[in-house]
C-alpha cells in the first residue's frame, strides 16, 4: 500500500514540475531585436579589430613560449644526462680513491716493515762489528804479548 502512495506521490510531482517548467509557445517565437548606431558599430568593429590583433599577438608570444619551452626541455634533458654522467664518474673516482688509498695503506705498513727491518739489521750489523772489534783488539793485545815474549827470549 505504502508503494502504491509513494509511486503516485512521485508521479504527481513529476507531473507538477512538467507543468512548471513548460514555457508558453508564443514566447518562444520572439525573438527580440537590437538597434545599435554607425558609431556604435565602428567601435565594435575597431574593437573587435584590436580583440583580433592582440589575439595574433599572444598566438605568436605563445609560439615563441613553446618553442622556449621545448629548448628548454632539450638542455634540462642533456644536463640531466651530463649529470648522470658526472654521478657515474664521481662513483668510479670514489671507487678509484677507496682502491688508492687502500694501496697507499699497503706501501706505508710496508715501508714500516722495511724500516723495523733495516733496524734490527743495523743493530746486527752494530754487533758484529763490535764482536770483530772485540776480537782484533784480543789478536792485537795476543800479538803484543808474543812479541813482548819473544823479545824477552
Amino acid at each position: 500500500m505504502w508503494k502504491i502512495r509513494r509511486v503516485l506521490f512521485i508521479t504527481l510531482l513529476l507531473a507538477a514540475s512538467l507543468f512548471l517548467c513548460c514555457v508558453s509557445v508564443g514566447s518562444c517565437s520572439e525573438s527580440p531585436t537590437y538597434q545599435i548606431s554607425a558609431t556604435q558599430l565602428e567601435m565594435l568593429s575597431s574593437h573587435l579589430t584590436a580583440l583580433e590583433r592582440n589575439n595574433a599577438e599572444l598566438l605568436s608570444l605563445l609560439d615563441a613560449s613553446e618553442m622556449d619551452l621545448t629548448e628548454a626541455s632539450k638542455s634540462l634533458s642533456e644536463s640531466r644526462k651530463e649529470l648522470t654522467t658526472l654521478r657515474e664518474q664521481l662513483t668510479a673516482l670514489q671507487a678509484e680513491t677507496k682502491r688508492l688509498d687502500e694501496s697507499l695503506r699497503t706501501a706505508n705498513a710496508e715501508l714500516q716493515n722495511a724500516r723495523a727491518s733495516f733496524r734490527k739489521s743495523e743493530k746486527e750489523r752494530d754487533k758484529i762489528e763490535g764482536r770483530l772489534r772485540t776480537q782484533r783488539n784480543i789478536w792485537e793485545a795476543l800479538f803484543a804479548v808474543a812479541v813482548g815474549v819473544a823479545i824477552a827470549k
